[in-house]
């Protein structure tokens, strides 16, 4: 159905969300992401009201797991609902329903979480965040982040994916920009139905950037 990362840049310079899925539009509704706060991803069934909901508590002063308990308390079916929150401190929470499709897995890295079900393999969500890790330490800026993000997205895809193949993707990293408060987007860009989402939105990437990132 979807699989998904969250990750923190070093320094505290980003945060990111990449996300692909078998559904139509994932970038509409999965993923949440406002600096310096959070970013949040809610797939399986999804709910998208939770992604602003736990953002807003966190920066009421909830850590992630109070976040994200406080907010499934008003939620009519936490048991469909998949849930991962990653703090701009690196504070971590997952959720995962015990009535979301199967394979499912997550996986908490030390800069990054990964969520995933309706996948080939329950063990997808664990090697797309190692992909991501391997390659932290080379992360000093804008450029290495996304294509860090890329480089898991990519390989989850390679793998399978969504058992009923890829349809959508999209990508979303936050961070300081020179409008303040009001706007953090660095990049928000996706692809709502293809039969190619992962390479299509590859390109969006770097013809928005300006700069290959493979």
């Amino acid at each position: 159905m979807t699989y998904t990362i969250l990750a923190l840049a070093p320094r505290g310079m980003f945060l990111g969300i990449a996300t692909a899925s078998g559904s139509i539009a994932v970038g509409s509704r999965v993923p949440w992401a406002k600096y310096p706060v959070a970013c949040v991803a809610t797939q399986a069934y999804t709910n998208p009201s939770l992604g602003p909901k736990i953002i807003k508590l966190i920066s009421e002063g909830y850590n992630a797991s109070e976040a994200l308990r406080r907010a499934l308390s008003d939620d009519p079916e936490p048991n469909l609902r998949q849930i991962a929150v990653l703090t701009i401190n690196g504070d971590k929470a997952v959720h995962n329903g015990r009535d979301i499709p199967r394979e499912l897995g997550y996986y908490i890295g030390s800069s990054s979480v990964c969520i995933a079900n309706l996948v080939v393999k329950s063990t997808l969500a664990q090697e797309m965040c190692k992909v991501f890790e391997d390659s932290y330490e080379g992360i000093n800026n804008l450029r290495e982040f996304v294509k860090s993000l890329m480089k898991a997205l990519e390989y989850a895809h390679s793998v399978g994916g969504d058992k009923r193949g890829d349809r959508s993707s999209a990508l979303l990293v936050v961070g300081n920009t020179p409008y303040g408060g009001l706007y953090d987007k660095i990049i928000d860009l996706r692809v709502d139905y293809s039969n190619e989402p992962i390479e299509k939105l590859k390109q969006l990437v770097e013809a928005y950037l300006g700069f290959k990132i493979t």
